[in-house]
């Protein structure tokens, strides 16, 4: 009797592992046997959250490959130690093929999927001398997609294997020369797949269908919890090098007038040979412009949201876009040093004489000593002294933040806004330091949301950043008024200053009166009084406006927001240190 097939699969585990490294260590794989939901319609996929194989059992006696589970488990094991290795990897490798595909960005992920495929089985044949062919024997018995005819005769051409081994039907004499191109361009980035990608892309673009059939096999499973690590250079740049055009795959492009590496370096094959193209120098103080990649093109928060639609990754790319960039030029935010706290000690009774303070005399203790009450004999009054308390404390002075999200600023996530950013690198910089946030967006006269109170929730704050009203321009003054009048009243908030910082432009004036009820006059000033941890408005205005707004501006101090530019923004917050109100 033969053991179930679960029994098998599990059993060659380990083996699959070996191909991959003795010492490596991974959790077992889960495999389907019943009609439970699955995750991903594949017949195989890796999951980088949870870094753990599945495979459909059910898909795989369809297939008819149930005898071949060592290719299958070690193809998985590969997403893992090769490629992409982990979800910034796969991020980076998407988003080079949406860059090789141009208008066909849409199947970046299916593309991003079989190149690492490509390189995975690439490896395990040579090196291991596994028979990767049977899952695509399969999966090519009713398929008849163009780019899946070229992506199987590349993998005859790269494992030697007779003409319509994979291929079941006719390849055309350019698939032919394609799928050749394709497989030296597979060894030369054999160990840079990100790199290797958008060259990938750039060349199955051609043989892209018109409509949405498309070849699964193996994917790459991500839930969306986490968020990649991206830099600008791994998004912005330009079109990839198709191969044919790349003298590192095609040694005749080099010949070419005009032609030219692809940037950066290409790994070398598995047979030891390497070329290497100039790398580019260190421009990161360039990129940390708003948004600008090395290759100068912009890629904003609306971008990176078509990125994560491609990988179905389930996160607010907006809210990413910022707070990581906004991360990179944090500021020092002002703390305020407290009188030092003195505790009561009673210290015994001492007699109250005439001349002291009758509100002094304990009438209990003066009882006790004598029913007869003599003033300056009998009478007794309790001796405190207040024990010295610690060291002057330094706590972060709150952030009240108003951001103009009128008409005249840009959608945060459509496009860039350097308000919002600069408004992150503020909340940023509170949070960081353990102070408190409120965060109002403001428009027009009914156009305020904010996150209700302060705040220490970094998501909360910067979504409330992100709201954009487009409407007319007209401070929420009456709000300032009240959050801080009533602050004054309270002893509890009293302790605590709270600095007011104001992002807009040439509207900031309607903080000062401008459209506002004739009882409003002044109450800017006397918001910032009863704060007491300063004010700042960051304006994004010509340095002309900034001049004429200081007259209205009184204690404030304003700071021009320079235009695409958060590294200048950050050291001139540094440098000002938030207009004072550090002690």
């Amino acid at each position: 009797m033969t053991d179930p097939l679960d029994e098998r699969w599990a059993a060659a585990w380990p083996e699959a592992l070996s191909c991959w490294g003795q010492a490596l260590r991974l959790s077992e794989p889960l495999l389907l046997t019943d009609e439970a939901t699955q995750p991903v319609d594949a017949l195989a996929w890796f999951s980088l959250d949870d870094v753990r194989a599945t495979i459909d059992l059910r898909r795989v006696v369809a297939l008819g490959i149930q005898d071949d589970p060592l290719p299958v488990l070690a193809h998985e094991i590969g997403h893992h130690v090769l490629a992409p290795a982990d979800l910034t990897g796969l991020a980076r490798t998407v988003q080079r093929c949406r860059l090789g595909l141009v208008d066909r960005d849409g199947r970046a992920a299916e593309m991003a999927n079989l190149w690492t495929d490509l390189l995975i089985n690439d490896r395990l044949t040579r090196q291991c001398g596994l028979d990767m062919t049977g899952p695509y024997r399969a999966a090519a018995a009713g398929a008849s997609v163009p780019y899946f005819t070229v992506y199987l005769r590349t993998c005859e051409v790269l494992w030697q294997l007779p003409r319509r081994t994979l291929t079941s039907g006719p390849v055309s004499a350019q698939q032919d020369t394609d799928a050749a191109l394709l497989a030296r361009h597979a060894r030369v980035f054999a160990r840079e797949f990100v790199e290797g990608a958008g060259g990938f892309a750039a060349l199955m673009r051609r043989w892209m269908p018109e409509d949405d059939a498309g070849v699964d096999v193996c994917r790459v499973h991500v839930d969306g919890d986490e968020a990649p690590e991206l830099d600008d250079g791994d998004l912005a740049g330009g079109v990839p090098l198709h191969p044919a055009l790349d003298p590192r795959v095609n040694p005749e492009a080099g010949r070419a007038e005009g032609s030219g590496g692809g940037g950066g370096s290409a790994g070398g094959d598995d047979d030891g040979s390497q070329e290497a193209a100039p790398s580019a120098g260190d421009d990161s103080d360039q990129r940390a412009r708003t948004g600008r990649g090395s290759g100068g093109q912009s890629f904003g928060p609306s971008d990176l949201a078509v990125l994560y639609g491609a990988m179905d990754l389930r996160r607010d790319a907006a809210l990413d876009w910022y707070v990581r960039r906004a991360s990179r030029h944090l500021v020092p935010f002002p703390r305020q040093a407290r009188p030092p706290a003195a505790e009561p000690e009673w210290q015994g009774m001492q007699t109250w004489d005439l001349g002291d303070d009758p509100a002094d005399i304990d009438w209990a203790a003066t009882m006790l000593r004598s029913t007869t009450v003599v003033p300056g004999v009998t009478t007794q009054r309790r001796v405190v002294e207040r024990a010295s308390g610690p060291e002057r404390e330094r706590r972060p002075v709150d952030l009240d933040l108003y951001v103009d999200s009128s008409g005249s600023m840009p959608d945060p996530r459509r496009s860039v806004s350097p308000a919002v950013l600069g408004g992150a690198v503020l909340v940023l910089s509170a949070l960081r330091v353990g102070a408190r946030v409120r965060v109002t967006s403001w428009a027009g006269p009914e156009q305020i949301s904010s996150t209700g109170d302060f705040v220490r929730d970094r998501t909360a704050a910067v979504l409330a950043l992100l709201t954009y009203h487009g409407g007319g321009t007209s401070f929420p003054l009456a709000q300032l008024a009240h959050a801080h009048r009533s602050r004054g009243r309270s002893p509890q908030t009293r302790e605590q200053t709270c600095h007011i910082a104001v992002i807009s432009d040439d509207g900031v004036r309607s903080m000062f009166g401008q459209g506002q009820p004739r009882e409003l006059a002044g109450a800017a000033h006397e918001a910032l009084a009863a704060a007491g941890g300063g004010g700042t408005l960051v304006l994004d205005v010509p340095e002309s406006v900034v001049d004429d707004t200081r007259e209205l501006a009184g204690d404030y101090e304003v700071v021009r927001l320079p235009p695409d530019d958060l590294v200048a923004f950050a050291r001139v917050m540094a440098r000002r240190s938030w207009g004072g109100a550090a002690a």
